[in-house]
């Protein structure tokens, strides 16, 4: 019997944010005062292992950081977190991506500015095969593409279920990436974009493939839509009306409540639904990260027939 380490294992982005909160979304050449200043953890994969950790699986973290002060913090916040780093590659010329997000009260909109100084994502000979081996679920994003490419390899042909997040449709060798994630979960405008389609139907249509488990196209308060190994008929499960205070990490809360989800065995309908609840609860609270919430606090919200 195969003995995991961890149930999830990110080998992706993680980055610094820090919030800019302001009343509306500045014109050009004007002053605008800042309400307040906020820092949070941030990142495709590193939020969705948060999102994870924070439900109760558990979780290790295994992609690039430096040695630089922006570096520790993540790891300690990471850690903070309940998360494992021992797997974490450190390389000199590696540093988070550090970002500043305009955040503005009038319509609920972010605005992010980020900056890439050193490499990021999944390394490309790190974490050695058997950590990959390890884990129940290998979780990649477009940061560290050959990276990503040698880990999902590794994974799909260990029988280990590989979900993806990505949001740069142009990013090069991507297509071989997304081949090899059979859990795809993509917002509307990236899988429109990258397939040339114009609707969340046709996209999967297009993404689809007999190897994938499920290809879940997500579209905000329009809701998800997928389609599963079980079937060829697009599902659809709708939004969880919320009061929207920020949706800044929402689509990587999604996934990583869904990552979770699929250690614990809930079927694919069950899964998007604790997802779509999980990602929706994030959105009441300012930042990425803090709305975040726990395992019994989406159940509840289920179990009212949600």
């Amino acid at each position: 019997m195969t003995t995991f380490r961890w149930d999830v294992l990110g080998v992706g982005s993680a980055t610094v944010d820090d919030f800019l909160y302001l009343a509306a979304y500045p014109q050009p050449d004007t002053k605008n005062p800042v309400l307040r200043t906020e820092r949070q953890g941030g990142g495709l994969t590193a939020t969705a292992m948060v999102a994870a950790a924070r439900l109760g699986a558990k979780v290790g973290y295994a992609g690039l950081l430096g040695h630089d002060p922006i570096s520790q913090w993540v790891e300690s916040d990471l850690v903070q977190e309940g998360i494992d780093v021992s797997q974490v590659v450190h390389r000199d010329d590696a540093q988070p991506i550090h970002a500043t997000i305009i955040v503005e009260q009038e319509h609920h909109t972010r605005t992010i500015l980020y900056s890439v100084k050193g490499h990021i994502g999944a390394d490309e000979s790190l974490p050695e095969a058997e950590i990959i081996r390890s884990t129940r679920v290998l979780f990649v994003d477009d940061f560290g593409i050959p990276g990503g490419i040698r880990a999902a390899t590794i994974a799909r042909e260990a029988g280990v279920a590989v979900v993806g997040d990505f949001e740069r449709v142009h990013t090069p060798d991507l297509p071989r990436l997304l081949d090899l994630v059979d859990h795809l979960i993509l917002s509307e405008r990236f899988a429109t974009a990258f397939t040339g389609t114009s609707t969340p139907a046709e996209a999967m249509s297009a993404l689809w493939r007999d190897d994938r488990a499920l290809v879940a196209v997500t579209g905000g308060a329009k809701g998800c839509w997928y389609i599963t190994h079980q079937d060829d008929i697009p599902h659809h499960q709708g939004a969880f009306p919320v009061e929207v205070v920020d949706t800044t990490g929402c689509g990587d809360v999604f996934h990583g409540a869904y990552a979770a989800t699929l250690t614990w065995g809930f079927p694919a309908s069950e899964r998007i639904r604790f997802a779509s609840v999980t990602a929706a609860l994030k959105a009441t609270q300012p930042g990425g990260r803090k709305g975040i919430p726990g395992r019994e606090q989406v159940e509840k919200v289920l179990s009212n027939k949600y």
